[in-house]
């Protein structure tokens, strides 16, 4: 057992890089999964860190990767799986930027609608739209079907299909 007043490494400092951290204990395998599928980052090299002691969140998970961009589309898809994690770019061992990343007020085709009758499950070509009406909740509207759903009720559509 570690004592907590010990300041332990787990993940080795990056030199140069982006440090994924504050994602809810758990959820770091689904952020891990989300940022592999899109195109050169499986070539990136990727630290993960799962249910690690935080005074913020009680447990965390931590990614760290030797890339020194993120692009907004992955951004956007980490922002739906844990919003309110942050974002560190480290350079020379610091971090030299950083950013929280929260639930965008519009989510379009991102996000497939839970309602079977919905217009979006059975017609070809049209994408998803959803508004948020309570960021607290994270209460989604589907501006199709008028219906109302949680964030967490909702599947995420794979970006490159």
């Amino acid at each position: 057992m570690i004592d907590e007043t010990q300041r332990v490494m787990l993940i080795p400092k990056i030199r140069e890089g982006i440090v994924i951290d504050h994602i809810p204990a758990g959820d770091g395998v689904k952020v891990l999964a989300a940022i592999r599928i899109y195109p050169g980052m499986d070539e990136v090299v990727l630290t993960l860190g799962l249910n690690y002691g935080s005074t913020k969140l009680g447990r965390k998970d931590m990614i760290k990767m030797a890339a020194t961009d993120l692009p907004e589309e992955i951004l956007d898809h980490i922002s739906l799986i844990a919003p309110g994690v942050s974002i560190k770019g480290i350079h020379d061992y610091q971090v030299d930027k950083r950013f929280v990343i929260e639930l965008p007020e519009l989510i379009e085709n991102k996000l497939r609608c839970r309602n079977p009758n919905c217009v979006t499950n059975f017609e070809r070509g049209v994408e998803t739209l959803f508004n948020c009406i309570d960021i607290n909740n994270r209460h989604f509207k589907c501006s199709h079907c008028e219906r109302i759903f949680r964030l967490d009720e909702l599947e995420l559509l794979n970006p490159l299909l």
